[in-house]
């Protein structure tokens, strides 16, 4: 799992892109950094306004390769200390680093972060990209809106689930394209980011959610990412007569571990077949199979009629390491039921580290009485799978 690139060398780099395209505001950095920064911020004050981004840039960067000189960069990953004190430095410590899941944040502080240059504007309003980090697994837009707007960038959310879009300036629609052509990804999340002006966009190639039963030759099926492709937005913002439109080339910079172990676990009439983990600095994706139903389980554990997947059960996983350590299920996850088959394609947290082995525990959701909902786990251990890592 370790980075194509030398993370050290990555931080620098966008460190010198963002303050060269950046209002820097004052800064709260770690200890470790703060004497190297003030002695550049008084040549600062003592420079002519004309050299203040050269300068700026400088004193940046000087900072951090003070603190690279500890030593505290090893085998692609970050100490606590400097991750902590990266995270304070307000132009490292950027959408991601505030408010991503685990991946994203150490991504950051891994040097994983690439800034990019796309905008568009007009009708008062100026919807740019100022970067994103991609594993080959997912990727992770950060947007940014500029302007005359008078609501959130997401929008409000409502009580029954939807948005309000009553205000101007709301992203109400996005289209992917990758490489020229329109991308099915069977959907995508957003969520809201530091200020209301931001938002964090992701999807990925896994497979898309399909009716029950449906026309095999009627399934559309996302094609891999690959490895680079050109990604373009196509955004609609509500009080606007016309998309944003922002176009940039993506390339995955770290390398993955992918474990095919092809495992099959059967159990009270249901067969489940572990077909891969893929292990990156970002993300651990698992993609299983399952068949059958389990004879055992009474009504209260299958989804009710109104449910894409009437009948069928509704799977969950935990991932575990050796030492116990669980991994979060990201958002955006979907069963789905393709050709006769459960088919799961997940994406949870990264390891901190490479596991020895792996631990992977199947359980299906139960009606809770009171409240209606699926939401109690029934673990199933004769479904587990055990997965050493060479």
């Amino acid at each position: 799992m370790k980075q194509i690139s030398d993370p050290a060398k990555q931080i620098t780099e966008n460190l010198e892109y963002m303050i060269q395209n950046t209002e820097v505001p004052e800064l709260n950095l770690g200890e470790g950094i703060v004497k190297q920064m003030n002695s550049k911020k008084t040549e600062l004050n003592q420079r002519h306004r004309m050299k203040n981004k050269r300068m700026k840039r400088v004193a940046a960067v000087s900072g951090i390769a003070a603190a690279l000189g500890l030593g505290v960069f090893g085998s692609g990953f970050v100490s606590p200390v400097m991750a902590s004190a990266l995270s304070q430095v307000p132009l490292i410590g950027n959408i991601f680093q505030q408010y991503g899941d685990p991946g994203l944040q150490a991504s950051v502080a891994n040097g994983l972060y690439q800034p990019v240059q796309a905008k568009d504007s007009h009708n008062d309003m100026t919807l740019e990209s100022t970067g994103y980090i991609y594993d080959g697994t997912r990727i992770s837009v950060a947007l940014k809106r500029d302007g005359q707007a008078d609501a959130k960038l997401l929008g409000e959310s409502m009580e029954n689930g939807d948005r309000d879009l009553s205000g101007k300036g709301i992203l109400k629609d996005i289209h992917i394209y990758i490489n020229g052509e329109k991308y099915f990804n069977g959907g995508y999340t957003m969520k809201d980011g530091d200020t209301r002006d931001t938002l964090i966009l992701e999807f990925n190639d896994s497979l898309p959610v399909a009716p029950l039963n449906a026309d095999p030759d009627k399934i559309l099926r996302p094609e891999p990412l690959g490895d680079s492709f050109d990604l373009k937005l196509e955004a609609t913002l509500t009080g606007s007569d016309q998309p944003y439109v922002l176009t940039f080339p993506v390339k995955k910079n770290t390398e993955s571990l992918v474990l095919k172990p092809e495992s099959v676990q059967s159990h009270d009439g249901f067969r489940f077949t572990l077909d891969k983990l893929e292990l990156t600095p970002i993300t651990t994706r698992l993609t299983m199979t399952g068949s059958g139903e389990l004879a055992s389980l009474g009504d209260e554990y299958k989804l009710p009629v109104e449910d894409l997947y009437a009948g069928k059960h509704l799977f969950g996983f935990e991932i575990y390491d050796e030492n116990s350590n669980r991994l979060e299920e990201l958002p955006g996850n979907n069963m789905n039921f393709i050709e006769g088959q459960y088919v799961f394609d997940y994406n949870f947290t990264p390891f901190k580290e490479k596991p020895k082995s792996i631990t992977i525990k199947p359980y299906v959701l139960k009606k809770d009485k009171s409240s209606g909902k699926f939401s109690e786990k029934e673990y199933i251990s004769e479904l587990e799978f055990n997965v050493d890592v060479k």
